[in-house]
């Protein structure tokens, strides 16, 4: 749920097919290989949906696998995925039928791997200076290029129901653990990536914003690996950890890194790039504490790459959807380092505002999310399309 979207759920319909051999070896009788199969082809609908003006979430909520067979060219699976999609919110949120672009088709890669470089080359269209390849094909796919030869088949997309924007709020409960000394809160985690030209940038703008805007003195670890602040505010303690990414061994990675904070922590905060969705940051189960957690990923249209990887990741037997115990913050569109700060400053005073009304006895004053998401675009750009994912059927309310 955003300040300024509306969300989706649509059916894709479509074949795929695949060379069940090495990696894909029993595809037939395997679930999760078939998910992911459907996952590969379904993200290259990416173009051919923000034409319709559709945001695409390219991982889907559910597959459903219609038909299997053997084919001369391999295994190909029909089947049906159940995914999200964010439209832009002019006014009241529009019904099924009110829908523009309800129902599309998508022109898509029959065998969604293997690609040539020439066949990269030849049905993708660049426009701002990068280089074809595997991992970004998708983005960039336009298979209406007179030399694309590729074996392509057409997804048909339709939308089935359209969510409402209820009130709903972070689960201030479950943020409100007891610390030590009595008073209760929550530990935090700034985990800004290395700049793109100063691998320092993005943590000190991150400091900047903590000690100037926040007012906060901080101390460094004695390992030189974070700066922790505390702040109070009456009986409310946040511990917040600020990374530095120059710190992280190469040897480590700042993949590895990012996951050891997210086992620790009830708000761990991104700051980096996307890279089209293929950081793995995010799609390890094991990395993710049991309880409650508020995941900011402040990179380039994480609603499409990397929402669905907390949810599947999240997911238990009593909570199918992963939504019970993870909020994601994240962006629609193409997002700015420099706005990461500022959502860092939203997203904190907001939640400590939560907890000092909550613990002052007037939980009417604590923020929901589509005003902490609107706060967040005051703060920053106007087009990011900045919203909360897994939160419609959040339990705590201010009643």
């Amino acid at each position: 749920m955003g300040a300024d979207t509306f969300e989706v759920n649509a059916v894709i319909k479509s074949t795929v097919l695949v060379d069940a051999m090495g990696d894909w070896f029993g595809v037939e009788n395997d679930a999760d290989l078939q998910t992911k199969l459907v996952d590969l082809q379904i993200k290259f609908i990416k173009t051919s949906a923000e034409s319709n003006g559709w945001r695409f979430n390219q991982l889907a909520e559910k597959v459903q696998i219609n038909n299997i067979q053997n084919t001369a060219d391999g295994v190909e699976i029909s089947y049906e995925a159940v995914v999200d999609m964010l439209g832009s919110l002019r006014g009241s949120i529009p019904t099924l039928e009110e829908v523009r672009h309800a129902r599309f088709e998508a022109v898509v890669p029959r065998k969604p791997m293997g690609f040539s470089s020439m066949q990269m080359n030849n049905c993708a269209e660049v426009d701002d200076g990068h280089s074809i390849r595997d991992y970004n094909f998708h983005y960039y796919f336009k298979p209406e290029q007179e030399n694309c030869d590729l074996d392509l088949i057409q997804a048909q997309v339709e939308v089935t129901q359209v969510f409402d924007r209820p009130v709903a709020y972070p689960e201030y409960d479950k943020l409100m653990k007891t610390w030590d000394d009595g008073s209760v809160g929550f530990a935090a985690a700034l985990v800004p990536n290395r700049g793109d030209n100063d691998p320092k940038s993005r943590f000190n703008a991150h400091k900047k914003a903590l000690e100037n805007d926040l007012g906060l003195d901080g101390e460094l670890s004695p390992d030189n690996t974070f700066i922790r602040y505390t702040w109070k505010k009456g009986n409310i303690t946040m511990v917040i950890d600020l990374y530095d990414p120059t710190e992280v061994p190469w040897s480590t990675g700042f993949a590895a890194h990012f996951r050891a904070q997210l086992s620790n922590y009830s708000y761990v905060h991104y700051n980096g790039h996307s890279s089209y969705g293929s950081k793995e940051l995010l799609n390890d189960p094991a990395a993710y504490s049991d309880d409650y957690q508020i995941v900011v990923i402040h990179s380039c249209q994480s609603y499409a790459y990397y929402t669905r990887q907390v949810f599947r990741a999240k997911a238990t037997a009593m909570d199918p959807s992963g939504m019970a115990n993870a909020d994601v913050v994240a962006t629609g569109k193409s997002s700015y380092p420099g706005g990461s700060p500022p959502t860092t400053k939203v997203m904190l005073k907001s939640l400590m505002q939560g907890m000092v009304a909550i613990d002052n006895g007037r939980p009417e004053n604590a923020p929901d999310w589509i005003t902490i998401a609107d706060r967040i675009k005051t703060a920053t750009w106007g087009d990011i399309l900045y919203g909360v994912a897994g939160v419609r059927y959040n339990s705590w309310t201010a009643n």
